[in-house]
């Protein structure tokens, strides 16, 4: 069993509310609902209800970034869930899960909070499910061994009568048993007797790294700082963009300004400033998108900087698929995991689940060099054409098979292209 009061004072040595704190920041820019305090990323707001309400509209315009990652991620790493088996029984229970939604809530936990967790569990009512664990995850691992996870610390911070609370499980992978504290004044404070203890759960998860103290790590919270060094661009462009937006009249010391109206002379004096140039605040928020789309692995022009051109742009796809198809695998096993759990709880073998990413974004790449490989003669007929198929999913494999059956003589590269595309050869 773990010793609580050793899992407490690693707690304190992480400095873990600190951490919790990190972690809701992060999500809230995940989410778009990231909203700093006036005068925190920017010079403070003028007392006029005009300036609150440019600052608002600022804010609107700059918060979208964080989903925009984290929605471009997940869409890649999961293009389609399937899995095997005759079960209906199982069938049923993850028919009735939605797979799809539950992976997609998992791959978002991934590559923000740097953990994708949950657990097969009887609820008191209905078919069994899978559960998804939330909030800030720690590992608590063997001493012996620092790869072997025996648990798991997790914390929520809660809103309650009496102010902010944490709620805390200490899940014993191990014993299979869960303690939860509720409304705890600090994450750590775990002294006291539990107010819940859980039998037979057992959690199943996947880090998308550990830092050398054993502390998730995730891409997003590595780009926090970048995220908000692009936001404070943002909303310092969008303000200056506002009072730049016309000229700005100019009065000398004997202007009578009562005086001026549509056709009527100016008496005194009076001139239009022109503003100054934003060209060089845009050209800096130019350079942090690149260094955010890089840094993040995305692909070219994704976040409506300048794409890349050439071998760059090349290099910035393959980088971001390749992501995509990792997160594919961890998720995998992962679900083959949950699933094996919940097949036990309905009575039925356990099955393989295959989560496979996102094809559409190297779906031009792949038909190209399939298609030049043909050219050149480095491959047949038959293997461009199934090769290629999947991505150009017109014909069903026996329309496909007659056709090359029908024209293996015949086909050149470009009818190939035209006709797995929908077209008439």
């Amino acid at each position: 069993m773990i010793d609580v009061r050793e899992l407490a004072a690693r707690l304190q040595l992480h400095a873990v509310a600190t951490r919790i704190a990190e972690h809701e920041e992060a999500w809230e820019m995940a989410q778009g609902l990231f909203e700093p305090a006036p005068g925190f990323l920017t010079p403070p707001l003028g007392p006029s209800p005009e300036s609150r309400e440019a600052w608002a509209r600022a804010l609107r315009r700059v918060r979208a970034y964080g989903p925009r990652v984290v929605s471009t991620l997940v869409n890649a790493a999961v293009g389609d869930v399937n899995w095997g088996g005759q079960s209906k029984r199982l069938d049923e229970a993850i028919g009735e899960q939605g797979l799809i939604r539950l992976v997609r809530n998992l791959a978002r936990d991934y590559y923000v909070a740097g953990v994708a967790a949950g657990y097969a569990y009887q609820p008191e009512t209905g078919p069994p499910r899978i559960g998804r664990l939330t909030g800030y995850i720690e590992p608590y691992t063997h001493p012996m061994d620092a790869d072997v996870v025996t648990g798991l610390y997790q914390a929520k911070t809660v809103t309650t009568r009496r102010g902010i609370r944490y709620w805390v499980r200490v899940w014993d992978i191990e014993d299979g048993q869960v303690r939860e504290w509720r409304e705890l004044q600090t994450p750590t404070d775990l002294g006291y007797p539990p107010d819940r203890v859980l039998e037979g759960l057992t959690p199943r998860f996947a880090f998308y790294d550990l830092t050398p103290e054993g502390l998730p790590w995730s891409p997003f919270f590595w780009a926090v700082p970048m995220l908000r060094d692009l936001m404070a661009s943002e909303l310092f462009l969008a303000r200056v963009e506002e009072y730049a937006a016309y000229p700005v009249p100019r009065f000398g010391p004997e202007t009578e300004v009562q005086q001026i109206a549509p056709g009527l002379p100016v008496q005194g004096e009076f001139e239009w400033s022109a503003p100054g140039s934003l060209a060089e605040l845009r050209e800096q928020r130019a350079v942090k998108l690149e260094r955010l789309r890089d840094a993040m692995a995305l692909p070219g022009g994704f976040l409506g900087n300048d794409s890349p051109s050439g071998e760059a742009l090349k290099e910035a796809n393959r980088r971001f698929y390749q992501e995509a198809k990792s997160t594919a695998r961890v998720l995998s096993e992962l679900l083959t995991d949950l699933v094996a759990d919940l097949a036990a709880l309905v009575g039925a073998e356990p099955v393989e689940v295959v989560v496979l990413p996102n094809r559409d974004y190297i779906r031009d790449q792949v038909i190209q060099g399939v298609l030049v490989l043909y050219e050149k003669g480095v491959i047949p007929l038959a293997v461009a054409a199934r090769e290629v198929q999947p991505y150009l999913p017109t014909w069903s494999d026996e329309e496909l098979n007659r056709w090359l059956e029908a024209n293996k003589d015949v086909v050149t590269p470009d009818v190939l292209a035209r006709v797995l595309g929908g077209g008439n050869a």
